[in-house]
């Protein structure tokens, strides 16, 4: 028996499989392995960060403000995902 299973994916997911395992230095099959692995590897119930690549042509990423959030949490919450997210010259 095998340790590997066939999955589908649509050819726009592939797309972007490619471009980001390129972008990794990875071959696609271990890009998507790995995402999978991750998905695998939460907690039921475990919650996670969705990321959607919100990025200008300079590398700067925007993040919006939530409903009724002040400065300070949106400060906060800015500086975090900067530090998680930004890029690294």
């Amino acid at each position: 028996m095998s340790d590997l299973a066939r999955i589908e994916i649509e050819r726009d997911l592939a797309d972007a499989a490619a471009r980001r395992a390129s972008e990794e230095g990875l071959t696609v099959t271990a890009y998507i392995s790995l995402l999978l692995r991750r998905s695998f590897e939460r907690s039921p119930g475990e919650e996670s960060v969705l990321v959607y690549d919100h990025v200008d042509e300079r590398g700067e990423f925007h993040l919006d403000r939530a409903d009724n959030e002040d400065d300070e949490i949106y400060n906060r919450r800015s500086a975090l995902y900067a530090s998680l997210f930004g890029r690294r010259g």
